[in-house]
């Protein structure tokens, strides 16, 4: 715990130290973090994973304590002597209070998020407690992601969840590093802390920028369906040719409802259509309008959104000239995930 507290003092010697030797030392200190604290999604808090070191509230107390002590021994008395020993007493007291405090506790968390440009992520983490535990606060050590302190003041027995919120202004993959993990619980002498790795990183995907009439034609569409306004109700499965009867289930449409049926009492039934599909729909980068990658990109997030919530098959084509690369047509959630992600992550 000793060595621990020391490396997690460098702000003491950034002035004095050339940044050079700094970084060397920094990556010799993550080196040996990540095998001591390696990446996994559950920690659980122990003297293997703890630090603590005196706060400045407890560097001061400590320094009245040997001045007690010099000014007993100065002056060789007996009472004086007494009370800087129960003085040091209970700083080591509370520095296994502190440790009891902090021990014990599990964390757990998912490593990745999914979202958009200037949209808020949160990382939800699970802390599972045996005993109530006091003043818990967690944030991202990554001071550049500026990420505000989540502060739980009793953490009851059980479970509790908190959630850690990161906002992106430029899409990609982004890892988000460490979390840290303190306490000063009790008196404000120590800080208990440790540094977990739940492998966090968040898949921000480009803003969707809208479209308007005219600016785009869709691939495989003939010259008078060539504009948003029909994409957004053109080829829409379930609106041509009848296929089947099935039981109507609560909350379909009732215009689906076969009321001949229902009227000669052979129960409640939905008519289900499917929708003629024409060429397939391919979503091309090189047709976006605009002179920049970004706004493209923005503009076919748009669209992937728009096809997915019309329930619409298309694919995603971004790099004309390696076709494996390309996302074929498709339809669904999982289909919309794994376009953004491809919008996301080009280069």
């Amino acid at each position: 715990m000793a060595v621990l507290a020391l490396f997690s003092l460098p702000n003491l010697f950034s002035k004095l130290v050339p940044k050079s030797v700094l970084d060397y030392f920094h990556k010799k200190f993550e080196h040996w973090l990540s095998q001591r604290i390696p990446c996994q999604r559950e920690h659980s808090l122990n003297s293997r994973n703890i630090m603590i070191y005196p706060t400045r509230f407890g560097l001061c107390y400590l320094g009245f304590v040997v001045l007690v002590f010099l000014l007993g021994t100065n002056y060789q008395n007996n009472i004086i002597l007494l009370f800087s020993y129960l003085l040091a007493s209970l700083f080591i007291t509370i520095m296994f209070h502190s440790f009891y405090n902090f021990s014990q506790l599990r964390f757990q968390s998912q490593p990745s998020q999914q979202g958009y440009v200037e949209e808020i992520l949160y990382f939800p983490i699970n802390i599972m407690a045996n005993k109530p535990h006091y003043d818990i606060n967690i944030h991202f050590t990554d001071k550049t992601l500026k990420c505000s302190v989540e502060k739980v003041e009793q953490c009851v027995q059980g479970l509790q969840t908190i959630n850690l919120a990161y906002k992106s202004s430029k899409r990609g993959k982004h890892f988000l590093g460490r979390v840290t993990v303190f306490s000063e619980y009790s008196l404000g002498f120590f800080k208990s802390k440790t540094v977990l790795n739940f492998g966090h990183f968040a898949i921000v995907y480009p803003k969707a920028k809208s479209l308007v009439a005219g600016q785009y034609q869709l691939s495989g569409l003939s010259e008078e369906n060539n504009t948003i306004d029909s994409f957004q109700t053109a080829n829409l499965p379930g609106t041509d040719d009848f296929s089947e009867l099935k039981g109507f289930v609560q909350g379909e449409s009732k215009s689906r409802t076969a009321w001949k049926l229902l009227a000669k009492g052979q129960g409640h039934y939905s008519k289900h259509y499917q929708g003629s599909q024409g060429d397939l729909q391919w979503l091309k980068l090189s047709e976006m309008p605009g002179n920049d990658i970004e706004t493209k990109l923005s503009y076919l997030s748009f669209l992937v959104s728009e096809f997915s919530a019309t329930n619409q098959t298309f694919g995603l084509q971004l790099y004309p000239e390696n076709i494996t690369k390309n996302i074929v047509p498709n339809i669904g959630i999982e289909h919309q995930a794994a376009c953004l992600t491809a919008l996301a992550l080009y280069s």
